[in-house]
């Protein structure tokens, strides 16, 4: 028996497994079929379960399976898989189920014939008529689908309630006529969000915050993933490396996503979407250095584990990270090469936002791929849901209330992750006692006073207050206040007078931030902690002068210093605890700065003589030719490219004639080879 088969076998024979068939997580999607299955319908019903594999789909049909039977209602489950997708099989496949007597229609495999007596058989169910059919893996359908949509399912009595489960949402056709798309209710299934993992887990027997972090860390409430990675935490399966473990578990989940893709190039494609975290035809294109054709990222885009948010496209999080370590493992080469053209990518985006001085959520991203691990860590959890809203008198009682929860349950808190690199386990850690003397610095009503956009409050998906920012903006109306709060003055004081008149403009605008405070009601919660990185972000991406004065600590150091900022030299304050002299930290992108600090930022990566010698190699270029050259990296056709330009197709063409005598080109292949970003176009 191989270790994952050995592995596997614990998992099903646990507690652990038993306890899953409890659903924690999925009450309200039990509450949905539960509704549907005791109301009287005079309407077509159809429930379209859908997620990615081992997310808990089949589970939940069992589950729906009991409470049928509880119910005394037929519960007809068809595993697509089984049967052969055909009409005239499915049928018969259905009245096995009904336990019609077979021998009768042995001879007889007239489609009409068999769709009657399916009608029938179900209609004379003990219930009268009153039954569910699910069908599962409904991706396995194929073409039959068309059939079973226009064909069979008119013939059900509204009593009937019917399952569609697949790893995909229902194909757009089901919702091309009103027909189907009034009766059709969507039930996506999620993975597990934390604080239903940490009670799945306790009550597995897992107590300990430490483990069950690590296993949130690592599986990030994925269903198969948690059973199967608390299962060996618990067997302790013999003589073998927890990370082991992991290993061979996480091996077998990203091979059951894998089905999905049939070759070799699709492959090449999800390495490379893996790599890149958000992603679009474009980035891909760039990253591959060659077009990615517009069916392609479509098959790529329909795949169970991709999904689609406002930003583009993302892998689901345990496969990307999963497809990511072991890229980096087989061809470190080649993920270092994606890597570094990630880099580039929004580098090039980074000075774009910076001509037309606009922001966009893709200069943020720049600084994902260039901070540290831990920042990297922080940051990459899309899945976290809060919104960010100023103090006011209509939440300043909920955010008092903050303070008093925060004190009365202040703790230590330890941070964990792997590091890639070393693949060893390393933790930050910050102490009960500096929890509070970061709690203690939050001065609500001056602060307010002074300007009312210094303080921000953050909520979660449920609307709960999980964090406060103090952020100042530096202008002639708070310079009095940064010259004298003891926080800032040694900062603002040791600045010359001709800087300080410089930052000094009109109190309607901002010179840059002051970062007072960062507090987060738990500092171990990834979430929390990645709202207000976040937050932090987005202020140093809005404005060109950045001061922080963050607690003397690893995590604010490993923060600051991977979002490039730099440490000021000389210069202390001692007001956290009145002893320990603490760290300014400063940043100035103000103007041209900061094609500087993106320079700077870029420079660790090996990467900087390479882009400014193509830089070079495109400057023979006139501006329309580099406006062809960025669509054709895009995977653009010659009439694509003239509707996006405003010109003729001959005209195109006689433009890519000239870009490949220029650049010493004979095809489009070698011309993306040669330029694989549009950071080169500019």
């Amino acid at each position: 028996m191989s270790r994952e088969e050995r592995y596997l076998k614990v998992a099903g024979e646990s507690e652990v497994t038993r306890e899953l068939q409890e659903l924690l997580g999925r009450e309200q999607e039990i509450l949905i079929f539960t509704k549907q299955l005791s109301e009287v319908s005079d309407i077509r019903r159809i429930l379209n379960i859908y997620g990615t594999g081992g997310v808990g789909k089949t589970t939940l049909l069992h589950e729906f399976r009991r409470q049928s039977e509880l119910a005394e209602i037929p519960f007809l489950l068809l595993d697509c898989r089984i049967f052969s997708c055909t009409p005239v099989d499915f049928c018969l496949y259905l009245l096995r189920l009904l336990h019609f007597p077979m021998p009768r229609i042995e001879n007889s495999l007239d489609l009409a014939t068999l769709k009657e007596l399916c009608r029938k058989a179900i209609q004379e169910t003990p219930a009268n008529g009153k039954c569910v059919i699910a069908l599962d893996t409904f991706e396995e359908i194929g073409e039959m689908e068309h059939w079973l949509r226009e064909s069979f399912l008119e013939l059900m009595h509204p009593e009937v309630l019917i399952i569609l489960s697949g790893r995909s949402p229902l194909q757009p056709s089901w919702y091309a006529m009103p027909v189907w798309r009034q009766v059709v209710y969507r039930l996506p299934l999620a993975d597990l969000d934390f604080a239903v993992t940490k009670s799945y887990l306790e009550r597995s027997g897992i107590v300990d915050e430490e483990i069950i972090r690590h296993i949130w860390s690592r599986t990030r409430g994925h269903p198969l993933s948690l059973a199967l990675l608390a299962s060996t935490t618990i067997s302790q399966v013999e003589n073998v490396p927890h990370a082991a473990d992991n290993d061979v578990l996480f091996e077998h989940i990203v091979r059951t996503w894998l089905r999905e893709v049939p070759d070799s190039e699709m492959r090449e494609l999800v390495e490379s979407a893996a790599v890149a975290r958000y992603f679009n035809q474009e980035l891909l294109s760039i990253l591959l250095g060659k077009p990615v054709q517009t069916e392609q990222f479509q098959q790529l885009a329909s795949f169970s584990f991709v999904q689609r948010i406002d930003r583009g496209w993302l892998l689901h999080e345990l496969l990307r990270e999963a497809i990511a370590n072991d890229l980096r493992l087989r061809m470190p080469e080649r993920y270092n090469q994606l890597w570094k053209r990630c880099v580039l990518y929004y580098s090039n985006k980074l000075k774009q936002s910076a001509r037309k001085k606009s922001v966009s959520w893709e200069n943020a991203e720049f600084l994902y791929y260039i901070g540290n691990q831990f920042v990297q860590f922080l940051l990459k959890g899309h899945w976290i849901s809060y919104s960010v809203e100023p103090l006011s008198q209509s939440n300043w009682m909920e955010a008092e209330q903050y303070i008093e929860r925060r004190r009365l349950t202040v703790k230590a808190a330890q941070i964990i992750f792997v590091n890639q690199d070393t693949h060893t386990q390393e933790s930050y850690l910050l102490t009960e006692h500096e929890s509070l003397q970061v709690l203690n610095q939050i001065r609500f009503k001056e602060l307010y006073e002074l300007d009312t956009s210094c303080l921000k409050l953050i909520r979660n998906a449920k609307g709960d207050i999980n964090g406060i920012i103090e952020i100042i903006p530096i202008n002639e109306r708070t310079m009095d206040y940064l010259l004298t709060e003891p926080l800032s003055s040694p900062y603002f004081n040791a600045l010359s007078e001709t800087v300080r008149q410089d930052l000094m403009v009109t109190e309607n605008r901002k010179s840059g931030f002051f970062v007072k405070t960062l507090d987060v009601f738990d500092f171990s919660d990834i979430a929390m902690m990645h709202a207000s990185l976040t937050t932090l972000i987005n202020h140093i991406l809005t404005t060109g002068y950045i001061v922080a004065a963050p607690i003397s600590n690893p995590i604010s150091h490993a923060i600051c210093t991977s979002l490039g900022l730099d440490k000021v030299e000389g210069i202390f304050h001692r007001e956290y605890d009145g002893i320990t002299p603490t760290s300014y930290y400063f940043l100035d992108t103000r103007g041209n700065k900061v094609l500087n600090y993106v320079n700077k930022m870029i420079a660790s990566f090996g990467l900087q003589e390479d882009d400014e010698k193509k830089e070079s190699t495109l400057d023979e270029l006139t501006q329309r030719e580099k406006e062809v050259v960025e669509r054709l990296l895009m995977g653009r056709s010659n009439l694509e490219v003239a509707m996006d330009l405003v010109i003729s197709e001959a005209t195109v063409k006689k433009h890519i004639s000239n870009i490949f005598q220029k650049l010493d080109v004979k095809s489009r292949s070698q011309l993306i080879h040669k330029v694989s970003r549009p950071s080169t176009l500019q």
